[in-house]
């Protein structure tokens, strides 16, 4: 009998060893990563597991810019669409970055609980390579609107130059130009 409680006891305990992050356990943040074409257009979502009332978040992703490029298209994900008071950050290019994206619950209540998909940021492929896609300055805050912890997992999108790369379209100078000439060259043989 007391070898039965003991082996009982063990068990438990290592079961509330292995398992603290699921009694107590953090949100935790994802990027997804990708594999696409160079001049694809393709979208990268930043999706919450393991959420406790949460409420508010922020956050800003970086991108390697002679890589990727944002096409400005920022959208909300399906978690808080519900209710939600939805920023989309600034987007730098030069800079590779996408500041201050923010969602909120609006008016009193519980925050949400679970998991699911947080934001969604449009990018075009501009040259073959590999890009970091890197969250930062990342806050998310209960409805009490005191911070949640949090772990977060980066992410990285390879570029492959086996896509259409997109024709360079003449400056509106030349097109000016080989007009005139065209012009000059047209009266020229006139008078001939």
């Amino acid at each position: 009998m007391r070898k039965t409680f003991l082996l009982i006891a063990s068990i438990a305990a290592l079961i509330a060893l292995a398992l603290p992050n699921r009694a107590f356990g953090d949100s935790s943040l994802a990027v997804s990563s990708a594999t696409v074409s160079q001049g694809s257009t393709f979208d990268v979502e930043v999706d919450i597991s393991g959420a406790v009332d949460l409420y508010a978040y922020q956050l800003d992703l970086d991108f390697n810019p002679s890589v990727l490029q944002s096409t400005g298209v920022i959208t909300e994900g399906t978690f808080f669409q519900s209710g939600g008071g939805f920023v989309p950050g600034t987007v730098d290019n030069k800079a590779g970055t996408i500041t201050y994206n923010a969602d909120s619950l609006l008016g009193p209540g519980p925050g949400m609980t679970g998991g699911g998909q947080l934001i969604v940021f449009e990018f075009s492929a501009l040259a073959a390579g590999t890009s970091g896609l890197n969250l930062a300055n990342i806050t998310l805050l209960d409805s009490n609107l005191s911070d949640i912890n949090f772990t977060s997992t980066d992410a990285s999108v390879t570029v492959t130059g086996s896509g259409p790369v997109p024709t360079p379209e003449p400056g509106s100078l030349l097109l000016l130009a080989s007009a005139l000439g065209t012009v000059g060259l047209l009266a020229l043989f006139k008078r001939i």
